[in-house]
């Protein structure tokens, strides 16, 4: 792939852009004046703080939305025959490189979904070892890799979720001050 078609790519998978349309959608009917109930106006659109918060809860959903597609796909990718029944007697260790260049058939050569790299890579330590006694340990390895991979993905929720109510608080305090600062 160009770099063009990469950084294309990578703009149209990021959340920090679709949450930031999606809050400038939502001010925008807000201050078109599509939405007029004083109480969202007041709340969501009174002073800067809130502006902030609005515009990560709108990364933080977009980023779960994302999750959410990413989800969906995986689960249809498993339904999806990427290796042959396995004959009785089992397979040797030897088949491993057909098996392999079948799973790239199958899947694509550079797709990123969970079952297909795990395959991938268990074949791999086949093909390298040519034999197949270690490869539960392997897939227990593999496993833990992609748990702490998803565990990692989460991490823009997660600041979200921590940077929100630090804000709120934020507010608070700003109101507060302007009030006293009023009397």
């Amino acid at each position: 792939m160009s770099t063009l078609s990469n950084l294309s790519s990578l703009l149209l998978r990021s959340p920090l852009l679709w949450g930031a349309g999606l809050a400038f959608f939502f001010y925008s009917l807000i201050h078109g004046g599509v939405i007029t109930d004083e109480n969202l106006v007041r709340y969501l659109a009174g002073h800067w703080v809130e502006y902030i918060e609005v515009g990560l809860f709108c990364v933080g959903l977009s980023s779960l939305g994302m999750k959410a597609v990413d989800l969906f796909t995986q689960r249809r990718e498993l339904a999806a025959a990427l290796l042959p029944s396995v004959p009785a007697g089992g397979q040797h260790p030897s088949e491993a490189a057909s098996l392999q260049r079948q799973v790239a058939d199958e899947a694509g050569e550079n797709s990123t979904s969970y079952l297909p790299r795990r395959l991938r890579e268990a074949l791999d330590l086949v093909v390298r070892t040519g034999e197949a006694d270690d490869l539960e340990d392997h897939l227990k390895y593999l496993a833990d890799l992609d748990a702490a991979r998803a565990h990692a993905s989460y991490g823009l929720v997660r600041f979200v979720v921590w940077a929100i109510p630090i804000l709120g608080f934020l507010g608070t305090v700003i109101g507060i001050t302007v009030a006293i600062a009023n009397l």
